[in-house]
């Protein structure tokens, strides 16, 4: 079973990976940098358009033929209100986020249509939810969720698979400046009804029946892993 992890270097990329070592599939990652992951080489590679995607798929095609399951862990944490979001930092935010997922989705397709397998994208909390300076994220992660939805349809009949995970806040790289501050960590905590805020691993755990088990029954969901973010409110 081929598994490729786009961004394995990321927290709930690398996450994955360690929970993947333990299974018998062949797993191809990509990293910004190259390093090693968990003891799993990985082809440098960074996102940069239609371009860079269908090189990284052609390499792969070359070498491997089929893709069984694709995850794609890039993305970004962009908190603004629109009237400071500058319209390049709105053309940003949809490119790593929605349109980096189409086109890993366009390009997985092809490989996948013969034997079926599974997409897995990462949405948030918050394209479900009304939360303050999340206009340009929540549109480009409620876009990845109308994706899913569709292409589960579209891709049915070839036994593609496609889902997608919705986290409240991680601990990771990309939120060091809402975790290294105090204030905006503790506000943070008490959002999410269990108190706390997740760890890639807490995504990890869910993450990997979707994309080593090409049985499931399940596709065309958004799968809310928020601590209860999105569903329940506390008490004050």
């Amino acid at each position: 079973m081929n598994i490729l992890i786009v961004n394995g270097s990321g927290a709930i990329g690398s996450s994955i990976i360690k929970g993947l070592n333990n299974e018998s599939v062949n797993l191809i990652i990509t990293s910004s940098t190259g390093e090693d992951v968990h003891g799993n080489k990985t082809v440098q590679w960074k996102y940069s358009g239609s371009d860079s995607v269908e090189s990284l798929f052609e390499s792969i095609k070359n070498e491997h033929n089929q893709l069984d399951s694709v995850v794609n862990c890039l993305g970004s944490i962009f908190l603004k209100p629109a009237h400071l979001t500058s319209e390049q930092d709105f053309d940003d935010v949809l490119d790593i986020n929605l349109k980096s997922s189409f086109l890993i989705m366009k390009n997985s397709v092809p490989m996948m249509r013969k034997n079926g397998g599974n997409l897995l994208f990462f949405s948030s909390a918050a394209s479900s939810i009304g939360m303050a300076n999340h206009e340009a994220i929540s549109a480009a992660k409620g876009g990845i969720e109308a994706m899913v939805r569709s292409s589960a349809a579209t891709y049915a009949k070839n036994n593609i698979k496609v889902n997608a995970i919705a986290p409240g806040l991680v601990d990771s790289n990309l939120s060091k400046n809402i975790v290294s501050n105090e204030v905006a960590l503790n506000v943070s905590k008490k959002m999410h009804s269990v108190g706390r805020i997740g760890t890639p691993d807490d995504i990890s755990k869910f993450a990997i029946p979707l994309i080593a088990d090409n049985s499931s029954w399940l596709t065309g969901s958004v799968i809310n892993i928020d601590g209860g973010l999105s569903t329940t409110k506390i008490a004050s």
